[in-house]
């Protein structure tokens, strides 16, 4: 006892946002080895000496592993409705669960310790189980009878009391079992009967150690109704009856104890704050000679949990919450056992022989597993082509070679001929080549290979950039954010190849392209299209009648039916980003991206300037006054979307975006409030401003420094703001100064959040936690975030009266109880999408978003339900990725956070399903002269309307087509056959280069001017021939091959059927839906420019069946 313990080495979970408290520890009796089990039921054994990791292997599913017994045959692990034994190696060898095992606490060997085990718990009875088969061969029962007797009445009362074994130890003669009561029973090992009992502490037992006729025990006092750790060790001896010894004080609060096996009187007695002590029992007890107790200290920033004491008594180990092991020692090399048994180590495989030959490739020998770049890998501008070695000379010229001035001079020979140049290496093709659109591959064949390369030398840099940015620069820089530029055809129309297709995009999802003008929406279109309840809405909206003419619901909704469709491919948002540029209010809010737009534009501002935008008009466009259908359902305490001082019901997006404020303005001199509901779309985040010290009450924050605030404080401070103003107040009939606040009052499905970066200090805040992820620029990397990130997965908002409360939820745990009240007061949403600004260094920034697909659109085999969206490039990406903002050419633009529950909210049956199909019977007309009474306003007037200027103003005028009768309604499988017309907007811009070849700037924009559908029976009679109103300048009407000529698409001149883009278009896409197969010659460049996706098993194109290769049209 003379020697001193130290601290030899530490140890902790290597992977930190796993780790859990540690709640068993043992060292192994045969091994030199250390067993640790934590609460989340793994169990992970380390090298005595040195504490490096062994095996590691989880035992139970969620549950805590409570004690670890080692035996020679493996490491039996107890959990608490389980029991289980492996091998040391992980291996299952039996497995206990069933209803016997409920509430486990503790185990010990019975008196065949080899073959036999006792367990005990929460539970009526103990259990014996045989360690060879795995099997229970005995229950007895643990109950505590306890008998009152009266004798003035002579009658009895039986008290009968559950065992709540929570520790057990074994002596050479009796089983010793601590209840939590603090009563600890001496049990007969063979009949497992109490014999002696003794209440040690009147709270619950913490534990017990047995030496020979030694019995220690601590544990907790009763006090005042509270539990209080007893600050003394009770000592006990066994030898006859139970005799109560001198206690051992221990002021830190002993928790652990560990009888020493070599010195049977001596006791390592430890407390949960790390403090331990070494002391002879007899000593104290008995007033015997010997050293006194020695104090210790472990330092650890947690609690012990878990304590054990080697068989050899050498080494001590403990275990904290933190889930850190310390092994402390009285010598320099420390033993477990004295004689240990070798350890199994793994098995070392041989690598094969490799025989390396002349014709041996080089892939022959497998590259080792590298977590830096290479060597060998060089940036693109270190390497470059070495000249050709010079050639040989012959003979005759080198033996009349004179040298004068050390140049060599001979004369020709005469053997080479003439007018010869040095010969050129070819270039191979590079690894790393993107492939090429259909036009480029043509313009390929057509040039040559050498002029081939020259023109896509741009495409080339775009991947081996990345090369150098990983080698030259700190921050990684994600390829898959770069833009993806597209090259026009010569026909103006952009087509994918196969391999362009599978590069681009190997999921299931549709990109959209990026050649239309204001493509920087089509980030956030991505974003609304995987709104399912938006999307529901936007479906049930082109179901029915219409009477807007550039309708952005409308356009949506569209868009998003050929997403459903697209599998995959490519789709443009051409037809509502012409809507969109077609509205004034846009243009007032100046969203419509420049022509030649500038590093300096903040495509991050305007995006969230489009994001509040489309929601208002979408709003607008769906509201009807006292008809709005009820999305959301209403709970008993509160009706969700009636306001409080009207019964009208707001509109789909007011219910589904729209976060319902109360605005209340309190007049500062008489009190006086003022207050209104309103349903505002967008949270702007509000940050707190850098404050300087200035010795006034008003200094916040010293040195300039912004504090570091979560985001739900900085979310709960935006939702919550109170802004001075001056306004009118209706009671003093005056200006005066106004305090406005905000109180929210109702919870919406959807959370649409602006980040509002526009500075480097705000930027901070989002790239304070977190480290920066290695990305990769292949598809599907589906690895989860290790490190914690400001942007929470999940959030939990409650509304109490007039406070909010806004709190950040782990998603691996349970919902807390206080959000899991009434719906509209409580909710729990989770991270759906997020759209964020691309830039690197000078380049032009872009918008990327990253998505969440729901599960029900998940598609098989993807880990991770994280997706990129960059534009027509798609890919699966870790969500690591999408969490992290440490780099500084990544922004966050909007943010969304759907609520878990929001299929339990809506009610999707309100919404209007039945597909009004009137408009195919309809004869349809805004002309002039073949229609209605024209007037300006007559492109937005309903359809009925329109109908009944046609049918009372048409006269004699003979049509070319007859429109379908009700019997006549198409089905799946009805043929039809069609054809589409088109007029340029504008004209193609090209240059010829100096070797004779076209390059094409800018191709010539197509529009819709006219449609034939006709019908596939044997009469072929047209039921839709459609002029296409455009209110755009055409610069050519190709009558040459259309027909249209000028005044045909005027509402004012045209004599012919004139209908606007969308009813035309409405009209296709009902064709589509009931499945018809459409039959013509170049659909898919008309299907195209009409924007509109018709799935390829509806479609017969006789330029696939009737294919002359050199006269592709």
């Amino acid at each position: 006892m003379d020697n001193s313990w130290s601290e030899i080495r530490r140890v902790c979970d290597n992977d930190p946002p796993t780790a859990s408290p540690i709640s068993a520890i043992t060292l192994d009796p045969h091994q030199e080895l250390v067993w640790v089990g934590n609460d989340r039921g793994r169990v992970v054994s380390y090298y005595a000496n040195g504490l490096q990791r062994y095996t590691s292997f989880k035992t139970h599913i969620d549950q805590q592993v409570r004690q670890l017994l080692v035996n020679d045959r493996g490491v039996i692990s107890l959990g608490q409705n389980s029991l289980q034994m492996r091998s040391r190696r992980g291996l299952v060898k039996w497995t206990i669960n069933n209803e016997d095992t409920q509430n486990l606490r503790c185990m010990t060997t019975t008196t065949l310790p080899n073959s036999e085990i006792l367990v005990a718990g929460q539970q009526d009875n103990m259990l014996v189980v045989n360690v060879g088969r795995g099997t229970i061969t005995r229950k007895q029962l643990a109950l505590t009878v306890f008998i009152f007797v009266n004798f003035h009445q002579f009658n009895k009362l039986l008290l009968v009391e559950g065992a709540n074994i929570v520790v057990m130890r074994k002596s050479p003669r009796l089983i010793c079992c601590g209840s939590m009561s603090g009563e600890v029973m001496l049990r007969d090992p063979r009949t497992l009967r109490a014999e002696q009992r003794v209440q040690a502490h009147t709270g619950t037992l913490s534990d017990l150690d047995v030496s020979g006729n030694l019995l220690l025990t601590c544990g907790f006092s009763q006090r005042q109704g509270t539990l209080i750790i007893d600050p003394l060790v009770k000592v006990y001896d066994i030898r006859m009856s139970i005799r109560s010894l001198a206690p051992i004080p221990f002021p830190a609060g002993p928790t652990f104890l560990k009888m020493h096996p070599k010195l049977s009187t001596t006791v390592f007695i430890t407390s949960q704050s790390g403090q331990y002590q070494m002391c002879d029992v007899g000593s104290v007890t008995l007033g015997a000679g010997g050293s006194g107790p020695q104090f210790y200290q472990c330092h650890t920033a947690s609690y012990i949990t878990a304590m054990d004491v080697s068989s050899s008594g050498e080494t001590l180990v403990m275990g904290d919450a933190a889930s850190w092991v310390f092994q402390f020692a009285d010598r320099e090399e420390p033993s477990v056992n004295a004689y240990s048994a070798p350890l199994e180590m793994p098995e070392t495989q041989s690598m094969p022989n490799v025989f390396i030959e002349e014709e041996s490739p080089l892939s022959l020998i497998g590259l080792p597993y590298y977590s830096e770049p290479l060597l060998s890998a060089w940036p693109a501008n270190l390497v470059y082509d070495v000249g050709t070695p010079p050639p040989h000379l012959e003979l005759d010229v080198t033996q009349q070679i004179k040298m004068i001035d050390f140049v060599g001079y001979a004369p020709n020979p005469g053997t080479r001929l003439r007018n010869q140049i040095a010969l050129r290496k070819k270039k191979g093709k590079s690894m790393n080549e993107i492939p090429k659109f259909r036009s480029e591959q043509a313009r390929e064949m057509l040039l040559g290979s050498r002029r081939g390369k020259e023109l896509h030398e741009e495409a080339d840099a775009f991947l081996y950039r990345q090369i150098r940015f990983h080698l030259s620069t700190k921050t990684t820089w994600n390829n898959g954010m770069r833009q993806a530029r597209q090259c026009q055809s010569f026909t103006g129309v952009l087509r994918f190849s196969t391999a362009a297709s599978e590069f681009y995009n190997k999921t299931i999802y549709g990109g959209l392209e990026t050649h239309i003008t204001n493509s920087y929406c089509n980030a956030l279109l991505q974003v609304l299209y995987f709104t399912l309840l938006l999307r529901h809405i936007t479906k049930s909206h082109i179901g029915q009648p219409c009477s807007k003419g550039n309708c952005l619901c409308c356009e949506l909704g569209f868009l998003f039916r050929m997403l459903d469709d697209s599998k995959g491919q490519n789709c443009q948002a051409s037809n509502f980003l012409k809507a969109f540029s077609t509205i004034p209010q846009a243009a007032a809010l100046d969203l419509f991206e420049p022509d030649a737009p500038e590093p300096s534009l903040s495509h991050s501002r305007l995006i969230q300037n489009f994001t509040r935008f489309i929601l208002e008009q979408l709003h607008q466009e769906t509201n009807i006054s006292k008809a709005n259908p009820k999305l959301l359902r209403s709970t008993e305490e509160h009706t969700m979307i009636n306001d409080e001082d009207g019964d009208d019901v707001p509109s789909l997006i007011q219910q589904l975006f729209g976060l319902k404020t109360a605005s209340v303005s309190q007049c500062s001199q008489c009190g006086n409030e003022a207050s209104r509901v309103t349903y505002p779309f967008v949270v702007d985040l509000v940050y707190p401003k850098k404050a300087t010290p200035t010795g006034n009450q008003n200094k916040q924050y010293s040195d300039g420094i912004i504090p570091r605030k979560s985001f739900s404080d900085i979310l709960h401070a935006s939702l919550r703001r109170e802004t001075p103003t001056k306004a009118f107040c209706t009671k003093c009939q005056q200006s005066q100064p106004m305090v406005a606040r905000k109180i929210l009052r109702g919870l919406p499905p959807v959370l649409t959040i602006n980040s509002g970066v526009t500075s480097n200090e705000q930027a901070v805040f989002w790239r304070q936690y977190g480290e920066i992820p290695e990305f990769d620029i292949t598809d599907g990397d589906t690895g989860v975030t290790t490190g914690n990130t400001w942007l929470p997965k999940r959030l939990g908002l409650k509304l109490n009266q007039d406070e909010l409360i806004v709190k950040e939820l782990d998603c691996d745990s349970l919902a807390q109880e206080e959000f899991a009240g009434d719906r509209n007061e409580c909710g729990i949403y989770e991270l759906t999408s997020v759209v964020s600004q691309i830039q690197y260094e000078k380049e032009i920034p872009h918008l990327v978003s990253h998505i969440r697909v729901p599960d029900s659109e998940l598609a098989n085999g993807r880990k991770s339900p994280w997706y990129l969206f960059n534009d027509f490039l798609v890919k699966n990406v870790s969500e690591q990725e999408v969490m992290s903002f440490k780099s500084t050419w990544k922004i966050p633009a909007v943010v969304q956070y759907t609520r878990i529950n929001w299929s339990e909210l809506v009610d999707l049956d309100s919404l209007p399903s039945e597909v009004d199909k009137s408009i195919l019977f309809n004869d349809i007309s805004i002309s002039k002269y073949a229609g209605a009474i024209f007037h300006q306003k007559s492109l937005f007037l309903p359809l009925s309307t329109i109908d009944i200027y046609y049918f009372r103003n048409r006269g004699d005028i003979p049509t070319s087509y007859k429109i379908l009768s009700y019997d006549e309604l198409p089905g799946p499988g009805t043929l039809v056959a069609i054809d589409a017309e088109f007029v340029a907007l504008n004209q193609e811009e090209t240059e010829i280069r100096s070797d004779g070849t076209k390059s094409m700037i800018r191709p010539s924009r197509l529009s819709l001017a006219r449609v034939s559908v006709l019908r596939g029976d044997n009469t072929a009679v047209p039921f839709i021939d459609d002029y296409i109103a455009t209110s755009e300048p055409v610069v050519d009407y190709l009558t040459e091959f259309s027909g249209i000529e000028a005044g045909d698409l005027d509402p004012a001149t045209s004599k012919h059927t004139l209908v606007p883009l969308k009813v035309a278009y409405k009209k296709l896409r009902l064709l589509v839906d009931m499945g018809c197969v459409f039959v013509g010659h170049g659909l898919k460049k008309d299907f195209r420019i009409i924007n509109i996706l018709v799935p390829p098993e509806q479609v017969i194109d006789t330029v696939d069946i009737y294919h002359i290769r050199n006269r592709q049209r």
